[in-house]
């Protein structure tokens, strides 16, 4: 009798026990994900709204058409540089894109920060490298469905794709009369 009532207890406990643990696994999941849907929060400044790390402002602003009409000169390098925001990932937006005259750089926030999804249109200032690599197609894929509006269908992606990115420190929105520092 002593047996099945140690059997029945050591049950339970066990029961207990993984009970506990499938619920703290599912609290931790959906936090992240609580986490994640959240607005993002800049940091309020004279200039705009920060994202990420400032920028010293001693350094030279480049324009974004500069930038990538000189890409092989500022390759691998880093940047500050000034444009317009063209898109914004709309899946989290851990991403945007400045454009100009049909070459196009994405500048990733490496899901350190997130940006909102509704700045396309407004001037921006990134620090970050600036590189011209190929990415695969599944990754090319993949940035064209959490575009806005697609200039090209998804499956008409075929292989890797050269392109311009910048893997960003940090994102001012700028307020729209500011101008930032010219060092030129």
């Amino acid at each position: 009798m002593f047996n099945i009532i140690k059997k029945i207890s050591l049950f339970t406990i066990i029961l207990l026990l993984a009970s506990s643990l499938s619920n703290a696994q599912e609290d931790k999941h959906s936090s992240h994900h609580d986490k994640k849907s959240d607005e993002p929060v800049g940091i309020k400044m004279n200039d705009g709204t920060l994202y990420g790390k400032d920028y010293d402002a001693s350094m030279t602003v480049i324009e974004f058409s500069d930038l990538v009409n000189s890409s092989l000169e500022y390759n691998e390098r880093v940047v500050l540089v000034k444009g317009t925001v063209a898109e914004v990932c709309q899946a989290m937006g851990c991403w945007m894109t400045m454009a100009h005259e049909g070459k196009t750089a994405r500048i990733k926030t490496g899901h350190e920060y997130l940006l909102p999804k509704d700045i396309a249109g407004q001037n921006a200032v990134v620090i970050g490298t600036f590189k011209v690599t190929e990415i695969p197609e599944a990754d090319a894929r993949h940035y064209n469905d959490e575009t806005k509006n697609p200039k090209v269908k998804t499956e008409d992606i075929i292989g890797p794709q050269k392109v311009y990115e910048i893997d960003a420190m940090g994102i001012k929105i700028l307020n729209s009369a500011t101008e930032p520092n010219k060092n030129k």
